[in-house]
Order: structure tokens, then C-alpha cells, then sequence
């Protein structure tokens, strides 16, 4: 899927957003292509990351009705993409724990050591304490832009403010949070989530 003008990449977008299929897998191989080296310098395993591009791609069709709404297509197909390739870390992780205990039960080993929980609890650790650091307001509109999806025309509706302070705090919020995390040593897979389609 070559690069296009706007207007055409909008067409383009909505004809996947109706079904159309053969549109879709145009947009499959040229955003696959470009999200798999880019999960490869975080993943060993190309079956893994395989794997999460297939589920990747799955749910932006399962959710295409959005993507007309979306103004960077890229950095929303990279947000889905690193919260599947967390989660398949947590997956990992509690399928560890799992065969641990069966073997600690049967044959008293002891505890498999286990970086990648480390690291997701880091992960965590490091976003919890970020969010929480922001103002009453402004992690109120995060929360319900982040967590929620609501959109900043339904977050000032709902909060009775204007549209235009919603972005500013979102805006100011994202920065503040993105810092944080920089500053405490995490790649960019880490905050990719904080990426908005809905901005």
C-alpha cells in the first residue's frame, strides 16, 4: 500500500471501514511489513511476533469501523500491537507460574528465575506511578480518553468544558507521562499505548 494523497488514503480507509476486503489485505501487507522489524527489535522469536501481527490485524478488522476517525493510522496499529505484545509477556508469565508450582508440588524445584516479570511489573510499576503523578483533572480526562476511548468532544461534553481544553490537558498530560517514563529507563514499546487514535 504505497504512500498516497490524503483524499485517496481516505477512500481507501473507508472502503475497509464498508468490508471491503481486497482493500484490506492491500493495507495488511504494507502495515504488516512495517510493524514487523519494529517488533522484532523487542521480540526473539519471529513466531511470536508473527503471532502478534496476525492478532494485530485481527482486531483492526474486527474494529475497522474506526479507522475513518483515526489521523495516524501508524502510530495506532503500533499502540495495538505493543499492548497484544504486553500482554503476551503476561500470558508467558502466568503459564510460568502455572508449570512452576506443578513442578515445585512434584519435585520440590525451586523458582524459575523469570526476567520478563521483572520487567512487566517495572512496566506497570512505572505507568501506574506516571499517571498518578498528574493533576485531578488532567488524569481524569486521561483516564477517560486512555482507558475508556471516549473522544475529546465526549469528554467536554461530559465534563461541561471545552473541547479545546480537553486536547490542551490531554496534550500536557501525554507529555508528562511520556517524560516520566523516558526518564526511568523504558523504550519506546512502553509508552507506545500513550499514542491516541481518538486525539
Amino acid at each position: 500500500m504505497p504512500a498516497n494523497p490524503p483524499y485517496e488514503e481516505a477512500i481507501k480507509v473507508q472502503l475497509i471501514a464498508d468490508g471491503d476486503e481486497k482493500t484490506f489485505f492491500e493495507f495488511y501487507n504494507h502495515h504488516a511489513n512495517l510493524l514487523r522489524p519494529f517488533l522484532l527489535k523487542y521480540s526473539r522469536s519471529e513466531t511470536d511476533v508473527e503471532d502478534i501481527i496476525q492478532e494485530t490485524f485481527i482486531k483492526i478488522w474486527l474494529h475497522r469501523d474506526q479507522l475513518p476517525e483515526i489521523v495516524n493510522i501508524r502510530a495506532w496499529i503500533n499502540r495495538i500491537a505493543s499492548r497484544i505484545y504486553l500482554d503476551h509477556i503476561d500470558r508467558d508469565l502466568r503459564s510460568r507460574e502455572r508449570r512452576e508450582s506443578v513442578s515445585h508440588d512434584w519435585y520440590g524445584a525451586g523458582e524459575v528465575a523469570s526476567e520478563e516479570r521483572t520487567r512487566l511489573l517495572e512496566i506497570r510499576q512505572n505507568i501506574h506511578d506516571a499517571v498518578d503523578g498528574l493533576s485531578e483533572q488532567k488524569r481524569k480526562v486521561f483516564h477517560l480518553n486512555r482507558e475508556l476511548g471516549m473522544k475529546p468532544a465526549q469528554i467536554a461534553e461530559m465534563l461541561d468544558i471545552p473541547v479545546g481544553t480537553v486536547k490542551n490537558q490531554l496534550s500536557a498530560a501525554l507529555r508528562q507521562v511520556r517524560d516520566q517514563l523516558i526518564a526511568s529507563g523504558l523504550g519506546p514499546l512502553t509508552f507506545l499505548w500513550l499514542i491516541s487514535p481518538f486525539l
